[in-house]
């Protein structure tokens, strides 16, 4: 790996990540939403209600801040053709693909925590929980390539993105909504979830459930193996 060349990869990724809206607009998103949970009143009265908040809105930053604009970066790049002749640079594909890992990083860390700063909650997690949302993060960001080398078109990109968004981003939702979570479906799907498993680490103090997570990630790893030697098969 040559620094300066993913140095200048960084700085072409930020330069263009900057300028495209749909990135940007993401984690404005989720300021949003951030600042709407600030100014309800909460729903659970127990005292897991502001940590199940925080959760949430974590959550959603990693899948919508870094999911989502992976797939769109890499998606676009695919159908203008500017991938190929990265490809076919001097640089590596692990470094053009690390490039982009590391600008949308650098979002998401920074659009968390101005969300939990506005939804103003202590945040004081036990050091197992940190662990977990560092291998959550890393699953979600290895989502956004997995998905994002699978989509040689934006068309297809949008398509691919509904996945992440219902299955990891908007399910957690749910958690908040006493009525239909008794329903006892929904407790069956955030519990092998990463948003179930890092919220019971917490709360529960399920050490087991850092194991799950690095699964989580290990089966992200293996899908992004086969799509990238998909993609670069023929290079």
């Amino acid at each position: 790996m040559n620094i300066t060349r993913l140095s200048a990869l960084l700085e072409k990724d930020f330069k263009e990540s900057i300028r495209n809206p749909s990135i940007i607009f993401m984690p404005l998103i989720i300021i949003l939403i951030s600042i709407f949970y600030s100014i309800i009143p909460t729903a659970n009265s127990g005292q897991s209600a502001p940590t199940i908040m925080q959760f949430i809105i974590i959550n959603m930053a990693f899948v919508f801040v870094a999911t989502s604009p992976l797939i769109t970066m890499i998606s676009e790049e695919n159908e203008k053709g500017t991938l190929k002749g990265l490809v076919e640079s001097p640089a590596s594909n692990i470094e053009i693909l690390l490039s982009k890992v590391i600008i949308i990083f650098i979002i998401t860390i920074i659009t968390t925590i101005i969300s939990l700063i506005i939804v103003n909650n202590n945040v004081n997690f036990d050091f197992q929980t940190y662990l977990g949302l560092v291998v959550m993060l890393c699953f979600y960001l290895v989502l956004g390539l997995v998905f994002g080398l699978l989509s040689n078109t934006v068309g297809t990109a949008t398509t691919l993105m509904m996945v992440p968004f219902i299955l990891f981003g908007m399910t957690p939702i749910f958690n908040t909504l006493e009525g239909v979570i008794k329903l006892g479906f929904f407790d069956k799907v955030l519990e092998i979830l990463p948003f179930g498993l890092i919220l019971e680490l917490e709360i529960d103090k399920a050490s087991l459930n850092l194991l799950y997570l690095l699964i989580w990630f290990i089966l992200g790893m293996v899908s992004l193996f086969i799509a990238y030697k998909y993609k670069f098969r023929k290079r």
